[in-house]
C-alpha cells in the first residue's frame, strides 16, 4: 500500500511539471546520489548495502508479479532479508523467496508471506484510491467538517463509510452523497450514531 502511494503521489507531482523540469530533477537526483551514498555508508556502515540489497530484491519482485510485490515488505539488516506480507499463489511465494536467496549481497532469508489468490492488482488499487479520494470530496463538499472524521474505503466499486456521526440527517446525508459518486456500485454503512 505503501508503495502505491508514493507512486501514485510522485505521479501527481510530476504530472504538472514539464519534460525538461523532470530531466533536470533527475539529473540533480542523478548528481547527488554519489554523495548522499558516501554520507549514508560513512554515518552507518552497511545501511547503504542493505538498502542497495532491498532495491535489488523489490525490482526482481516487480518483475515475477508486480501485483504481489506491491503487498510484499523487503527488510534487511546485515545482508539478512526478512519477507512480510501477501502473495497471490505459493508458486509466487517460492519464485519470491528464491529470487530474494539469489541476491548478491544476501546472507539469509527468512519469510512470513501468506497466500491471497483475490489480491489486487495496481490497476485496481489505484482505481480504489481514486475512488476513496472523489467519495471524500464529495463528503466534504456537501457536509463539510462532519465528513473530515468520516472513514472512507473502497474495494471494487463498494465503498465502506465509517466513524462516529452525530444526527441520523448526517447519516442519511452522507450516505447518499458516497451512493451518486460516480464508480460506486454499493455503499456499505458503518456509522455509528451518538459519536
Amino acid at each position: 500500500m505503501r508503495k502505491t502511494f508514493v507512486l501514485l503521489a510522485a505521479l501527481g507531482v510530476l504530472g504538472g511539471c514539464s519534460e525538461q523540469q523532470i530531466n533536470n530533477a533527475g539529473s540533480a537526483v542523478e548528481s547527488a546520489a554519489p554523495k548522499i551514498a558516501g554520507e549514508i555508508e560513512s554515518a552507518a556502515p552497511g545501511l547503504f548495502n542493505d538498502a542497495v540489497v532491498e532495491t535489488r530484491i523489490e525490482s526482481q519482485f516487480l518483475q515475477i508479479d508486480a501485483a504481489s510485490a506491491l503487498h510484499v515488505a523487503v527488510t534487511t539488516h546485515a545482508g539478512q532479508v526478512k519477507l512480510s506480507g501477501k502473495v497471490r499463489s505459493t508458486a509466487f511465494e517460492q519464485r519470491f523467496i528464491a529470487a530474494a536467496k539469489g541476491t548478491s549481497g544476501v546472507k539469509g532469508v527468512s519469510a512470513s508471506l501468506a497466500v491471497d489468490p483475490h489480491l489486487q492488482g495496481t490497476v485496481q488499487q489505484a482505481s480504489d484510491f481514486g475512488l476513496v479520494a472523489a467519495v471524500r470530496a464529495n463528503l466534504a463538499t456537501q457536509a463539510g467538517l462532519n465528513a473530515v472524521t468520516i472513514g472512507v474505503a473502497a474495494s471494487h466499486g463498494v465503498v465502506t463509510l465509517s466513524g462516529n456521526i452525530k444526527t441520523p440527517a448526517l447519516r442519511s446525508t452522507l450516505v447518499a452523497t458516497a451512493q451518486k459518486t460516480a464508480g460506486v456500485k454499493r455503499v456499505v454503512d458503518r456509522l455509528v450514531l451518538g459519536g
